[in-house]
């Protein structure tokens, strides 16, 4: 039986050559390595998810605050009526109100159909959210 020999140490590189490869330092490098565990993976994609979810509730939000409501006026409410026939601008005032243009005097709701007012009646059909409806107005004098 012979002897175990001792470890042999790989030979110095040489000057301006490249370093010999070691499997057993590239190992070590890779176990020494910080892994995600699938846990910690799904915790960070969720938490990119909700800041998502945020941000775009808080955009529609403010969208919303900004822009111009259609008004849901009822029978009998005083509305001021501004802008172009393509773009109105429906406010409800008081009757007293010099701004007061019109008086509601029918709300047809589930509608865009102006025609249902008649002729007797000015139509402005309107929408809010989902809910769709036009007012009949008579003119104030």
């Amino acid at each position: 039986m012979s002897s175990p020999q001792p470890p042999q140490t790989p030979p110095a590189p040489e000057a301006g050559g490249p370093a010999p490869f070691e499997y057993g330092q590239a190992a070590q490098a890779a176990a020494a390595a910080p892994k995600k565990t699938l846990g910690k993976k799904l915790i960070s994609g969720l938490g990119i998810l909700v800041v998502i979810i945020v941000i775009a509730v808080v955009k529609f939000a403010v969208r919303d605050a900004m822009t111009d409501k259609p008004v849901h006026a009822k029978v009998g409410q005083c509305v001021s009526v501004t802008g172009s026939d393509n773009d109105p601008k429906v406010d409800t005032v008081g009757c007293d109100d010099s701004k007061a243009t019109h008086t509601v005097e029918k709300v047809i709701d589930n509608t865009f159909d102006t025609h249902a007012c008649g002729d007797e009646f000015d139509a402005l059909a309107q929408q809010l959210g989902s809910d769709k409806f036009v007012l009949c107005l008579t003119p104030k004098k």
